[in-house]
């Protein structure tokens, strides 16, 4: 049975970081992370007020690896997206499943795949959705079936309600060499533009729309000018939008988030660069509150330890304001106490320590060395906001699917 809590989580390190404005290319990046104010250490963030959890899908033995959910909501229904392998990231027989929910993630339906491997060698990485005009969209990362980022392109995928099913909502790619990482989101000109990477995950890019036509999108890619990012990897790449100005934000290479700004809703966008905001190496999420506040969601840079991705934070903007981010919050972190019951159902509560546990450091099927995350990776998050609640997906250790729902109330400055 699915059950909500209450998260106190644990306690770990965190370095902050600032640095000054830079410029690239002439145009000026805002610091991402308020200067006036040093980043907290992760021991310092307060935990967000009043969120709760609830478990979307654990592993099985028949799917070891589960990793890269997204969601939206569609005729009052959550749906979540997954990717599922038999055993490991990348293999040849991964492919995208779902689940939906019609009591705001409480309780959930029943397994579906949402995009199976196709013939001619070809496995689904990533699916996040839209709900536009009566229509779910599903926008499919496809790639070859070999283990690595052998990325081929997007493909759109439709919801049929009378069937219960997806199916191509056109044949073949709708743009190829491009994977999609993040959900569209309009544009002050009626495009929509999405975050991803491209050339086999080695550059940040975006894709964008002809209006609403969903079958019809073009590439733009962003440059990194610093050798030490050519070639980037896994450049995953979401997108903070006000105006005519977009703000790609990328997962970096050395704990620092990379950035570039468009000024011309994403038709070009300078070289990315090291920002002031301390991150992980991994996917961040970032969108627009209905306070109109900016938010973003991360993970924690924890080197003193090595941890990757024991701790998720979220960050928000003033309201009207692109940058900076000028608060921050654990949504979740370590064991959370309020969890154990559900983590120990699931086998997971337990520190998997190489100091503490000589066979951690063989690591586990589906994920990287536990060596490299003590207690556990929350990581790849995506969000959506629905009558004042910002409901967040996100994966644990590349073997379950989890969603925090966070009161918008609690996101405020004040």
């Amino acid at each position: 049975m699915t059950v909500r809590h209450t998260l106190l989580p644990a306690l770990a390190l965190l370095t902050g970081l600032t640095a000054s404005l830079i410029a690239a290319d002439n145009n000026l990046l805002p610091a991402l992370w308020d200067e006036q104010n040093r980043h907290p250490s992760v021991d310092s963030i307060p935990s967000v007020k009043g969120v709760e959890f609830s478990l979307v899908h654990e592993q099985t033995p028949d799917f070891l690896f589960l990793h890269e959910p997204r969601l939206a909501f569609h005729n009052n229904e959550l749906f979540v997206s997954f990717s599922s392998a038999p055993r490991v990231e990348s293999e040849t027989a991964q492919i995208v499943r779902f689940r939906r929910s019609a009591d705001n993630g409480l309780t959930w339906s029943p397994v579906g795949v949402l995009a199976p491997g196709l013939d001619g060698g070809l496995r689904s990485e990533v699916a996040p959705m839209l709900s536009h005009q009566g229509k779910l969209s599903a926008f499919v990362g496809r790639c070859r079936q070999n283990l690595g980022k052998s990325g081929l392109g997007m493909e759109v995928w439709q919801w049929f309600p009378e069937s219960q099913t997806f199916a191509p909502l056109a044949a073949g790619l709708t743009l190829s060499n491009f994977i999609p990482f993040v959900q569209p989101q309009r544009m002050t000109n009626g495009n929509w533009i999405i975050g991803g990477h491209t050339d086999l995950s080695r550059h940040a890019a975006v894709a964008i729309s002809e209006g609403n036509d969903l079958r019809r999108w073009r590439l733009v890619k962003i440059e990194t000018p610093d050798a030490e990012y050519k070639p980037m990897t896994c450049p995953e790449t979401c997108l903070l939008i006000q105006d005519d100005r977009v703000l790609a934000v990328t997962r970096g290479r050395v704990g620092l988030a990379l950035a570039s700004l468009s000024t011309d809703t994403g038709v070009t966008f300078p070289p990315a660069i090291e920002s002031n905001l301390p991150m992980s190496r991994s996917k961040p999420f970032g969108g627009t509150l209905s306070t109109v506040q900016h938010y973003l969601i991360y993970n924690a840079r924890l080197t003193e330890l090595g941890l990757r991705r024991n701790a998720l934070l979220i960050a928000v903007t003033r309201a009207g304001e692109l940058t900076p981010l000028r608060k921050v919050w654990k949504i979740i972190e370590g064991n959370p106490p309020e969890l154990l019951p559900e983590l120990k159902r699931l086998g997971e509560a337990v520190e998997r320590n190489e100091k503490n546990d000589p066979e951690a450091t063989k690591g586990l099927p589906g994920t990287e060395p536990a060596s490299k995350a003590t207690m556990h990776e929350w990581a790849y998050p995506e969000a959506v906001e629905k009558d004042g609640v910002l409901y967040v997906t996100f994966s644990q250790d590349k073997r379950h699917c989890w969603l925090a729902c966070i009161p918008v109330a609690s996101l405020t400055l004040e």
